[in-house]
């Protein structure tokens, strides 16, 4: 169960990630230039984006991205030091998307 939880809560914050992107493409909102580590704490990486430089939708999802990323890597390398290595890749949501996939062609079969 808590491999589901875990690829729903990614999902989650994707679905939030692309959302955001689309309001800022629809001028609905303005562009949070931050990149956020566990979706709370801002990263001080002001110099990461210069305005201009791409269209502020393409930001938007850069940052958010990039957010997603960076914890993901934090949580890997937290669960590797405390428990063992390949810890992360027993929760990793896309291990677990390829794993649901892999059950749902084998039950096709």
């Amino acid at each position: 169960w808590f491999h589901y939880g875990f690829l729903l809560f990614f999902l989650t914050m994707f679905g939030n990630m692309v959302f955001q992107t689309y309001l800022v493409a629809a001028g609905a909102a303005s562009l949070r230039e931050a990149v956020k580590l566990f979706w709370t704490f801002r990263v001080p990486w002001d110099w990461a984006y210069t305005a201009g430089t791409v269209t502020d939708w393409v930001a938007q999802f850069s940052f958010g991205f990039y957010s997603l990323m960076l914890t993901s890597l934090l949580l890997g390398l937290i669960v590797m030091v405390l428990y063992k290595p390949r810890t992360w890749c027993a929760f990793c949501p896309m291990g677990t998307m390829t794993q649901g996939i892999c059950q749902l062609k084998n039950k096709e079969s």
